[in-house]
C-alpha cells in the first residue's frame, strides 16, 4: 500500500479550498423542497485514506479511531490530529478501511444542508461511494477501482472480498492513462506477485474520457497486463434529484 500526500486538507487561513465546491453547490440545493433528504459524496480531492490493519473484534471504536488517527498523523503531520475519521464498519479481509477529512468542511456541509432546509443523511467518500455502487458486482478474484478526477487518481486493488492495496497520484488531463497505468504497476510490484495478477478493472471516469483514443490504448495496455478495463461512468457531479435521497457531489 503506498500514501502519497496530496493538497493539505485544512489551511491556516479563513479561505478553505473547498469554499468554492460548497458555494456551488448551495443554488442546486435551493431547487429542492425543503425537508428534502440529501446525500453529499465529497470528492477525494478533500479526503485522505489509508487501509489500517483489522483490529480485534473485541476492541472498542474509540481504540480503533486512536490507532487510525496516529497512522493518519504519521504520514500527515499535525494537521490530522484535528480531521474527523470514519472506519468502515466491517473490516473486509485483512485491512480495515480508513477515511480522514477537515472536520471543518464537515461542518460546513451540515450547515449548508441545514440552510437549504434538507435533511443531511450521509456524507460519502467518493472512493467508498464507487464501491458501494460496484460491491454486488465485484468478484471474489482479484479486481480493481479506479477514480479518474481533475489532478488526481485514487486506486483500491481486492481480492477475495478483501482490501489489498490503496493508492493514489497526481495526474494531468492529457496523461491520465499513463499515469494510472504506473500507479498499478507500482502496487502490482509492492504487493510482489505481479505476474500473477489479473482481472477486472472498474474505472471511474467522465463519459467523454471513455469515448476517446487515450481510452482504447489504454484498454490494449491494460489486457496486455491481463486485466479487463470496465469502464463506469460518472454521473453528473453536481445534482442529481432522480434518486431519494438526492445526491451533492462537492468536488475540486
Amino acid at each position: 500500500m503506498a500514501d502519497e500526500p496530496g493538497p493539505h486538507l485544512a489551511q491556516h487561513s479563513t479561505h478553505q479550498p473547498w469554499q468554492r465546491a460548497l458555494q456551488a453547490c448551495s443554488p442546486l440545493l435551493a431547487e429542492l423542497a425543503a425537508g428534502s433528504q440529501l446525500t453529499v459524496v465529497v470528492s477525494n480531492q478533500w479526503l485522505r485514506y489509508k487501509l489500517l490493519p483489522a483490529m480485534p473484534p473485541m476492541q472498542s471504536h474509540a481504540a480503533s479511531l486512536a490507532v487510525a488517527r496516529a497512522l493518519f498523523m504519521d504520514t500527515y503531520g499535525e494537521a490530522a490530529a484535528t480531521w474527523h475519521i470514519a472506519l468502515e464498519p466491517l473490516p473486509q479481509g485483512g485491512y480495515q478501511f480508513a477515511c480522514a477529512l477537515d472536520q471543518s468542511l464537515l461542518e460546513a456541509i451540515t450547515a449548508m444542508a441545514a440552510q437549504a432546509g434538507c435533511q443531511l443523511v450521509s456524507v460519502q467518500p467518493a472512493m467508498m461511494h464507487f464501491y458501494n455502487r460496484l460491491c454486488r458486482h465485484l468478484s471474489r478474484d482479484l479486481c480493481g477501482l479506479v477514480q479518474v478526477e481533475a489532478g488526481r487518481i485514487h486506486l483500491a486493488l481486492m481480492r477475495d472480498g478483501g482490501w489489498l492495496a490503496l493508492s493514489a497520484c497526481a495526474s494531468h488531463v492529457q496523461d491520465w492513462p499513463q499515469q494510472m497505468l504506473a500507479l498499478l504497476q507500482r502496487e502490482m510490484v509492492l504487493l510482489g506477485d505481479a505476474p500473477l495478477m489479473s482481472g477486472k478493472l472498474y474505472v471511474n471516469v467522465a463519459l467523454a474520457a471513455a469515448h476517446s483514443a487515450a481510452w482504447t490504448a489504454l484498454q490494449a495496455s491494460l489486457a496486455e497486463m491481463g486485466w479487463q478495463a470496465v469502464p463506469v461512468f460518472s454521473h453528473e457531479r453536481s445534482m442529481s434529484k432522480l434518486a431519494s435521497p438526492a445526491t451533492a457531489w462537492v468536488g475540486g
